[in-house]
């Protein structure tokens, strides 16, 4: 370590953390030819730790000590981390490790799911270094929680050119005048559950008009993208803390991985470089990023009783923006098809299990149960006591671990009332309610009516006590009646007074309850097809041979996919489309096509192309992804005109499942039109008879516009 060319910074630390976390004092020099780093970790513990301590490291890394003999006394050649045991003079408050080795991990795609993803424990390269506690590039305490947790001051020096990033606020940046090397210092005071190290050669853009200093690390100068991203990142944080309350950290950056990632880690958030200049991206993802630091990045997990924090950022993040733009329930209908998709009984948990995603079964439920659930809160309490909870929650638990049990006190004494059974319903319990509207009646009753309603929850097991909206769409009325039905048994009756004379009742009109949706309220998707248990994969004999290559080639890898059962066959092996499993077909030669035709309504293919009522996209140059039923047999169909197509198409499709279709251009698959296939009647909307036994073709009534959490 002598060889350290570094200015070791004073470690200022708060003193209310002075005494329950550790403190890192870490001097790291970066080699990313060799793929190695040279380091030396001053560590401070808390007061109270034991004299013997054990802390994990990279097991390439050959820590040693000054201040006691280091023993390795687990882990094994297969592991990538590696527990040591030191045992501190009795007197002794912290101890050094100097340690220094490689550490390469090359991205890898994790196959668990459709959709992929390139996942590296840590990884030092020319092209940059990633590093987290996955990685183990610095000693991490074993023991109480208290000691786990980390405030830090981290020095680092690289390559000429070179930026690198964490957490916490810049204390010290110096680059070309030092020679052949460049030197950074971060420092955070907060409480950490770990610690991050980014660098590469990168190109900085800063705003600091806020007084939270905003930065975007490119890899290549391009000051147009960057100052879209800078704009957006004022601009959501000064939203964020108008809805919940100051922003946690000194600074938050965008920064560019060398491969496709989507993380969010404390004032910062690491997306690969396709993902940032997705023209969406600024207004979808980097706004979940950028909440996550108040909620799962400053507010802290207890992982004990469940991950709360991605239900409720999707919630004030993904939700939010469609709510503001007025396509909130098209949002929520999205997410409960997704878990009509994706999760069958059998495969389903609750969300005191969830801790991470790592499928699209689990981010149906960790993201998008959890989000309906804070959904339904909201719609119970009110949204004044909704946003005083929020910020209470933040408020009370900041740079600390919140659990849905502690969450839901606060929510109980901001509303008044007990929200205990709320709660363990949503975050204890399995399952969905089903419902089934069973008859819609009226009758005259003094000067006016009275309308009868019965619905059915249909789900095995017990019932869901529910908060069920209905709207009543009265003869002569372009506004529709609202009202809700509380529900707490299997069946429900619920009789109404109504002035008019009521037409149609529609059931959750715009899906404000978790819920298993009705396949009549489902159009058919790709995602279908993606969540079947059992699936079979059609492939196209009379495909040219490279074609044929590539098709075989997704298909292996989609088979590959644990949690199903899938069968690859070629399309003369078959004599009939199958009713027991999901079916993909390959190929504009599949032999299957024209029945899978003669199941869209909504599109025709023809050996030209594809065509959408008017709108027709040429078979050369493209490719498509169409979702149908055949019968009741979910299907699904896609085409390529070039082999070299492929690959990219099977990557990308995944991130479409919520479509019925798809169109894309060019070897790159550029996405060029989506969309969802229209739905005509939904088993949750019911015509009412009238006199003479009529049945009228009524329109449901207009619905109350609703404001926005955040105007």
């Amino acid at each position: 370590m002598r060889s350290l060319i570094v200015l070791l910074l004073l470690f200022i630390c708060m003193n209310s953390h002075a005494q329950t976390v550790s403190q890192h004092h870490l001097r790291v020099e970066l080699y990313p030819q060799q793929r190695s780093l040279e380091a030396e970790d001053r560590i401070i513990l808390p007061s109270g730790s034991n004299r013997t301590m054990e802390f994990l490291l990279h097991r390439d890394l050959h820590p040693a000590s000054p201040d006691g003999r280091i023993v390795a006394v687990g882990g094994s050649s297969e592991e990538i981390l590696q527990r040591y045991r030191i045992t501190l003079q009795a007197n002794s408050d912290s101890f050094t490790v100097v340690y220094g080795g490689e550490i390469f991990h090359p991205p890898q795609q994790d196959e668990r799911e459709a959709r992929t993803f390139e996942n590296s424990p840590g990884i030092i390269a020319s092209e940059g270094v990633v590093l987290s506690a996955a990685s183990g590039w610095y000693p991490m305490l074993e023991g109480r929680h208290a000691e786990k947790m980390v405030t830090f001051s981290l020095d680092i020096t690289m390559p000429q050119d070179w930026s690198a990033v964490s957490q916490g606020k810049r204390k010290l940046k110096i680059g070309k005048q030092e020679g052949s090397v460049s030197h950074v210092t971060w420092e955070e005071s907060h409480p950490q559950d770990e610690i991050y190290l980014i660098a590469a050669p990168f190109t900085e853009y800063s705003n600091s008009d806020s007084g939270i200093e905003e930065l975007v690390y490119l890899r290549k100068d391009d000051s147009e993208l960057a100052q879209r991203y800078l704009e957006a990142t004022s601009r959501y944080i000064g939203m964020y803390q108008q809805l919940i309350g100051t922003y946690p950290y000194a600074k938050f950056a965008l920064v560019e991985n060398f491969w496709e990632t989507g993380y969010g880690m404390p004032s910062f958030t690491l997306l690969g470089s396709q993902v940032i200049r997705l023209p969406f991206i600024v207004d979808t993802s980097y706004p979940h990023e950028i909440l996550h630091n108040w909620w799962g990045n400053s507010v802290y997990v207890d992982y004990r009783s469940g991950n709360w924090s991605e239900g409720l950022t999707a919630y004030l993040a993904d939700h939010l923006l469609q709510e503001q733009k007025g396509s909130g329930a098209e949002y929520r209908r999205g997410t409960l098809q997704k878990y009509s998709d994706f999760v069958s009984a059998g495969r389903d948990f609750p969300l005191a299990g969830f801790t991470s995603r790592h499928s699209a079964q689990s981010e149906a439920v960790g993201y998008g149960k959890a989000m309906m659930m804070f959904h339904m809160l909201r719609r119970r309490i009110g949204d004044d006591n909704f946003v005083r909870a929020l910020q209470k929650l933040y408020s009370g638990f900041k740079f600390r671990s919140a659990s849905y049990a502690e969450i839901e006190k606060i929510f109980s004494q901001t509303a008044g009332e007990s929200l205990g059974q709320f709660f363990e319903q949503w975050v204890q319990h399995t399952g969905a309610p089903q419902l089934r509207l069973v008859s819609a009646d009226t009758y005259p009753k003094d000067k006016g009516y009275e309308l009868v309603v019965i619905i059915e929850q249909t789900q095995q097991g017990p019932a869901f006590v529910l908060d069920l909206p209905l709207a009543v769409t009265l003869k002569g009325q372009e506004d529709a009646y609202s009202t809700l039905l509380k529900m707490d048994g299997k069946r429900a009756e619920i009789r109404l007074p109504i002035t008019g004379q009521a037409l149609r009742v529609d059931v959750d009109p715009e899906f404000d309850v978790f819920r298993r949706l009705d396949r009549s309220e489902i159009p058919a998707a790709l995602s279908q097809v993606f969540g079947a248990e059992q699936l079979l994969i059609v492939l196209p004999r009379k495909a040219g041979e490279e074609l044929r290559v590539q098709y075989l080639a997704a298909a292996q890898r989609w088979q590959q996919q644990p949690g199903r059962n899938t069968r690859v066959v070629w399309d003369d092996e078959i004599e009939n489309i199958p009713k027991t499993a999901a079916v993909w077909l390959f190929g504009w030669e599949n032999r299957w096509r024209e029945e899978f035709q003669s199941a869209i309504r909504g599109a025709n293919l023809s050996d030209r192309g594809v065509s959408f009522g008017s709108t027709e996209f040429p078979r050369s140059g493209h490719s498509f992804a169409l979702a149908a039923r055949i019968g009741q047999t979910p299907a699904a169909w896609l085409a390529v005109e070039e082999a070299a197509m492929m690959p990219s198409l099977a990557r990308k499709l995944p991130h479409y499942s919520k479509y019925s279709y798809a169109v894309f251009e060019g070897k790159k698959t550029a996405s060029l039109a989506k969309g969802v296939w229209p739905l005509s009647n939904s088993s949750l909307a019911m015509q009412i008879h009238q006199s003479g036994d009529s049945l009228p073709d009524a329109m449901r009534g207009k619905l109350s516009l609703r404001k926005s959490l955040v105007p």
